[in-house]
């Protein structure tokens, strides 16, 4: 990969781990659009009526934190590609926005009642938001020092 603005060669290994986490993130969005689509919709069938609005708060947590996932994914791909400066790269919307949705205090209902289908794609999703937002706040510290 080519030098980027500031002469910085983008590492090899670091190509690979970017590489890796983008595909194990858009894997998932797929085995979410997968699940909800299908065996989502049986499932949901079959919880007692109170689970309900937990199924349906935590399912839209799951597509907010996958989609907000890609898009940071995707701003960074740009970056390492050099279609935008690593200056554009510090707006607003390229950075993970919505903590208090995608990492609450509470969940909305006690996760063991939810199938475990939507139970391992929520554990799956948090853990790959989590070291997306370690790696948000690295890249951001990272400019800061570089800018300073």
């Amino acid at each position: 990969m080519s030098a980027s603005d500031n002469g910085r060669a983008v590492a090899g290994s670091e190509t690979i781990f970017f590489t890796r986490t983008y595909d194990e993130a858009l894997d998932l969005v797929r085995e979410a659009r997968t699940y909800l689509a299908g065996r989502g919709k049986e499932d949901v069938r079959h919880l007692p009526v109170e689970a309900n609005f937990g199924y349906a708060a935590e399912s839209l947590r799951l597509t907010t934190r996958l989609t907000e996932g890609m898009a940071w994914l995707l701003y960074q791909r740009a970056l390492q590609a050099e279609e935008i400066t690593a200056a554009e790269a510090q707006k607003e919307e390229c950075h993970l926005q919505h903590l208090e949705i995608c990492l609450p205090e509470e969940p909305v209902c006690d996760p063991a009642i939810l199938p475990e289908g939507l139970q391992s794609l929520l554990e799956r999703s948090e853990r790959l938001y989590q070291r997306l937002l370690r790696l948000d706040q690295q890249g951001q510290e990272a400019y800061r020092r570089a800018n300073s």
